[in-house]
């Protein structure tokens, strides 16, 4: 990464920082209270797409999760924070899969979850290494370094209210995918909640390999919910062409196609439309 780079993402992690660990000063009490009660009672499809106007409204209310990395994840982060305060509330125990640096657990646990975070902290897949110094800098957050799925943690089976993820599903293949969603419905009480933010290729290169991961992913969340996955296909048809039409649907930037390129010639990683995929289900009952 250049310079230039490292300064801005150091900028941006020292600009949350701040906020995070003096939540009285930005963050007074009636602030958290109204922010809470802001979301609490909005209800999220089960399956959608970012878009610009959910967007703005982070950039209103969630302004320190909302203008980090000028990517998805900008898009991403603050839904994921608005799902849970509408489906859980505070004080319930929720896991974080995948989630490096815990931006989003540790904006959570200032707002009172028992928060844990799973994540091997190895580098694989450009993820970070900095295990210990995240321990240090987010002290509220229980972080074990591993990765998710059955029989993986050493809590008991239906140990949390929820379990989320910010761009980690994407990048999960088979065979893991699948021990990953048995580990969910190892791990999620019955009638908890399984909430994520996914990347998708909607047009270019890679789109063909991201509508079959995200049938996949699809077909996993609904029998994870106890309903038919066959259900899977054409919801996820609709859901697409609704996306290509829809005027607000919320793309990755120039910018952040730019950043995610790194040092590659554009000739070997051009410009493609990539939004996000938003996934809230509830875990069957029985």
């Amino acid at each position: 990464m250049s310079k230039t780079l490292l300064t801005r993402a150091n900028a941006a992690r020292h600009k949350f920082n701040r906020i995070l660990f003096d939540v009285q000063k930005f963050l007074t009490p009636a602030d958290t209270a109204k922010l809470i009660e802001r979301y609490q009672e909005r209800r999220f499809s089960e399956i959608s797409y970012a878009t610009v106007r959910d967007y703005c409204d982070s950039a209103d209310h969630l302004p320190w999760l909302s203008s980090i990395h000028h990517d998805l994840k900008d898009v991403q982060r603050p839904w994921v924070v608005k799902a849970i305060l509408s489906h859980v509330p505070p004080g319930a125990r929720i896991l974080e899969i995948g989630g490096g640096e815990p931006l989003v657990s540790g904006f959570l646990a200032e707002l009172g979850y028992q928060v844990v975070l799973v994540d091997p902290y190895d580098g694989s897949g450009n993820g970070p290494t900095e295990y210990e110094r995240f321990k240090r800098e987010y002290p509220h957050v229980y972080l074990i370094r591993g990765l998710f799925g059955r029989n993986a943690l050493h809590f008991k089976e239906h140990a949390f209210d929820a379990i989320f993820s910010v761009s980690v599903l994407e990048h999960v293949h088979e065979p893991q995918l699948g021990s990953l969603f048995d580990g969910i419905r190892q791990y999620l009480r019955p009638g908890g909640y399984s909430v994520h933010a996914v990347d998708h290729v909607l047009e270019g290169n890679g789109d063909k390999f991201h509508e079959a991961q995200l049938l996949r992913i699809l077909e996993y969340q609904a029998q994870c919910a106890g309903k038919d996955s066959r259900a899977a296909a054409p919801e996820f048809s609709a859901l697409l062409r609704a996306a290509r039409q829809d005027l607000e649907t919320y793309y990755l930037s120039a910018e952040g196609h730019n950043l995610w390129r790194r040092q590659m010639p554009y000739d070997e990683f051009p410009f493609r439309k990539c939004i996000s995929i938003q996934l809230v289900d509830q875990k069957a009952l029985s």
